[in-house]
């Protein structure tokens, strides 16, 4: 199984992860012989003014233990939207990645 270390690297098995506003998530895609598909996303809302929340995560079965749902968290919680509004997290995975990666949050200007 491969394991993808960075986006470059995700890019290069043909795998991008893209932010789809009209969709309010950040998406996986992977392109195959059938076309683009879709394999994982982090969906967010915005329960309240000024708060974004990253409420659900999930990444294929078989894509699992890749290190594409943490490429996928840092990119959700490194973009504007995060940057823009406070943060929450009610989806377990992206609360664990901010345990183990709080400067994520605490850099933003």
């Amino acid at each position: 199984m491969a394991r993808y270390l960075s986006e470059e690297d995700a890019a290069a098995a043909g795998i991008t992860i893209v932010h789809e506003p009209e969709a309010q998530r950040f998406a996986i895609h992977r392109a195959s012989d059938a076309g683009d598909e879709v394999v994982g996303e982090a969906h967010y809302s915005f329960p309240s003014a000024g708060v974004v929340d990253f409420d659900h995560t999930l990444v294929a079965d078989s894509l699992r233990g890749t290190g594409l749902s943490g490429l996928l968290a840092k990119r959700a919680l490194t973009s504007n939207i995060a940057r823009e509004h406070t943060v929450r997290a009610s989806c377990w995975f992206i609360e664990g990645y901010i345990d183990k990666h709080p400067e994520l949050l605490n850099s933003r200007d």
